[in-house]
């Protein structure tokens, strides 16, 4: 009976044993000879960045294992020693119980894997274009030595265009034979939009403006932007912002276009559509392009203030970006300027609104400010040349409490501007009015105090209203 029992306790042992190893879905047991490590790290690309998911220390035998009870999102990992230095990138998707063998110093070539297709087709790929760019440096160093108009030169040369035609092919092909797995998408995704056929006008002469509108329907032909496990790769990020700063025309209208027609694409993946939306928010609020902080605003009111963007961001990020939208809200390029009232140098109230002229710069300068000493001359300059032609006058706060500062740098300087000081005002505190977060500040306002143009500096203003005047004759 005591036998039985001890049968029945190994067996149901033996049953725990086995739940416990197939709790681990994921698994990737690494082995790199001659590696100096104890822990290696495994990490995930994430549109640009990389974010550390797990460490595993050596055991006796040499083996580095990463397990986890749940799957890993598809996407491309690394794997790196305890200085952080990478030793070699996997892709993992539907496979993830694989084991990894290789050796320094040359873990590319001596990369053997067990469990996972699409890697073993990754190096497979690698490793022969690393054949062929050993044979492409051979023969360069070969061709180096040569007399360049010796027969052994030209059949360097013609041997070098064959590799070339032979390493294109080799992509070409492995693309289309791997169409349906990981590896063929993410070799695809690496590879260079198709160049179209140059279109010519009637003329004969290129058409530029058709074949830059080809080229950019084609970016995105072979890079799924609603693939997911892409997103997790290097290929993403890079041509997403590649599309966005070279080839999109950089005003709101434009880039909103983009936004909008790119949208139905990444909606394919939760994952795609959020970073497609805090891509772009970002990228507007970097941008140095006037008026871009439209889109930044159109982004807050349409999937932050909504809620969409909840489970991606923290209450924090969310709070901060509507924060900064409500701000810019009401002084976007085309808003009716917030109006001013303030003390000039005799303690009267002067008001913005009030101000009699076809043009207005609002100029916020401080005392203090090394780049307010460069740049006022420039915009007395300028109105002593320009006032009359453009029907412009200046209204400048000054952002120093300090009024004797104040008077007797208008004074220095003999500023014929309409003088008054910011923080003696009777509307709201001028800094949260226009963003004032540093002086020089200046902004543009058309006869009926609307906003035309913010954050300009002096030298680009004459051109700026020329412009402007002569769109003004043109919609007449």
């Amino acid at each position: 009976m005591r036998s039985k029992i001890v049968i029945i306790i190994f067996a149901f042992m033996g049953i725990l044993q086995s739940m416990s190893a197939s709790a681990s879905v994921f698994e990737l047991k690494v082995k790199i000879k001659n590696a100096p490590d104890t822990a290696l790290l495994l990490a995930h690309y994430y549109g640009e960045k990389q974010y550390v998911d797990d460490t595993a220390h050596r055991t006796k035998d040499g083996w580095f294992v990463f397990s986890a009870d749940s799957l890993l999102p598809g996407g491309m990992y690394i794997v790196a020693g305890q200085n952080k230095a990478r030793y070699f990138e996997i892709l993992i998707d539907k496979e993830q119980k694989m084991t990894v063998e290789a050796a320094l110093p040359d873990i590319a070539t001596t990369m053997k894997i067990k469990g996972s297709s699409d890697n073993e087709k990754l190096y497979s790929y690698i490793q022969y274009l690393a054949e062929k760019q050993k044979e492409v440096n051979s023969l360069r160093k070969q061709r180096d030595r040569l007399d360049p108009k010796s027969d052994s030169s030209s059949w360097v040369e013609k041997r070098l265009a064959a590799i070339d035609v032979e390493v294109k092919e080799f992509i070409s092909g492995f693309v289309e034979k791997n169409k349906t797995n990981f590896a063929g998408a993410f070799i695809a995704a690496q590879q260079e939009p198709p160049i179209p056929s140059t279109p010519y006008k009637p003329d004969g002469s290129v058409d530029s403006t058709r074949l830059y509108l080809l080229y950019k329907r084609s970016f995105f032909s072979n890079l799924d932007l609603g693939d997911s496990r892409l997103l997790r790769t290097p290929a993403y990020h890079a041509r997403l912002n590649r599309y966005f700063t070279q080839l999109v025309v950089q005003s709101p209208d434009s880039v909103l276009k983009e936004v909008n027609n790119l949208l139905p694409v990444v909606k394919r993946s939760k994952d795609t559509y959020r970073y497609l939306v805090w891509f772009i928010t970002t990228f507007s609020e970097k941008s140095t392009i006037m008026g871009m902080d439209a889109v930044f605003v159109d982004m807050a009111d349409r999937f932050y203030s909504t809620g969409e963007m909840d489970f991606w961001i923290n209450k924090t990020v969310k709070a901060n970006v509507l924060k900064r939208a409500n701000i810019l809200r009401p002084i976007l390029i085309g808003k009716p300027a917030p109006e001013l009232m303030m003390l000039d140098t005799a303690m009267r109230p002067v008001s913005l609104h009030n101000v009699k002229a076809k043009y207005t710069l609002l100029l916020f300068w401080d005392p203090e400010c090394g780049h307010c000493k460069t740049e006022i001359p420039l915009v007395i300059d300028f109105l002593k040349k320009d006032k009359n032609r453009f029907n412009l006058e200046v209204f400048a706060v000054c952002t120093d409490t300090n009024m004797r500062k104040m008077k007797d740098y208008i004074k220095e300087k003999q500023m014929p501007f309409i003088n008054v000081n910011g923080p003696r005002a009777y509307t709201p505190f001028f800094k949260d009015l226009y963003d004032v977060y540093s002086t020089p500040v200046l902004y543009l306002l058309d006869e009926n105090k609307k906003i035309i143009a913010k954050r300009l500096t002096v030298d680009v203003l004459e051109s700026f209203l020329e412009r402007h005047e002569a769109r003004l004759r043109k919609e007449k």
